[in-house]
């Protein structure tokens, strides 16, 4: 083997290794989340951890990218004891945090899309509890801004909420519904509360 050839070796070690320690450092801070908003995430077979890309648009701690890259999934997880309402109207007291998760679910639609139509529904509630264990669930589907997506089109939004403890979202990535469409219910059910 020559020097280039060991060279190139080192170099690909070195990378699949700083990618595996970032995402067990993400994992291990995930991991913290779930324990802190009450919840438990199963991950879905064929889909691996990929590095976390900086968005100013919205943060999210971990992510999955299926092996076939036709879709990549964003977890976001949000306790409520961490959530600070900076809210100076000396009329009105301050939203309680029980009570925004809707407002927060509209305005990340708004931020998320790249304007067109947002369909979005809410989950009965019977419905939340039984596929999420949540108070309260809703989902979107819309065109997706580019700078948050990257190489995905569009992407389905799913926010749930449960009372005293945590909001969460999950974005899913796509180009294709019909590519995707036999993963969805896989997916979606990755995460909920406990």
């Amino acid at each position: 083997m020559n020097f280039s050839s060991f060279r190139t070796l080192i170099i690909a070690i070195g990378l699949c290794l700083t990618t595996s320690v970032q995402a067990s450092q993400a994992m291990t801070g995930f991991n913290d989340l779930l324990d802190e908003a009450g919840m438990t995430f199963d991950q879905p077979l064929d889909y691996a951890p990929i590095e976390i890309q900086p968005s100013q648009l919205f943060p999210y701690e971990y992510a999955l990218k299926r092996n076939n890259n036709n879709m990549e999934v964003r977890y976001s997880i949000r306790p409520l004891a961490r959530i600070e309402i900076d809210y100076e109207d000396p009329h009105n007291a301050a939203p309680e945090p029980n009570h925004i998760f809707t407002m927060m679910f509209t305005a990340l639609i708004g931020q998320l899309s790249s304007g067109g139509s947002t369909p979005h529904r809410e989950f009965r509630v019977e419905e939340a509890r039984q596929k999420f264990n949540a108070d309260w669930a809703a989902l979107s589907v819309f065109d997706v801004e580019q700078s948050y997506a990257g190489q995905y089109q569009q992407a389905f939004l799913l926010a749930m909420h449960k009372n005293n403890l945590s909001d969460a979202y999950m974005v899913i990535l796509f180009n294709d519904y019909n590519e995707i469409k036999p993963q969805l219910d896989t997916v979606m059910r990755s995460l909920r509360f406990k």
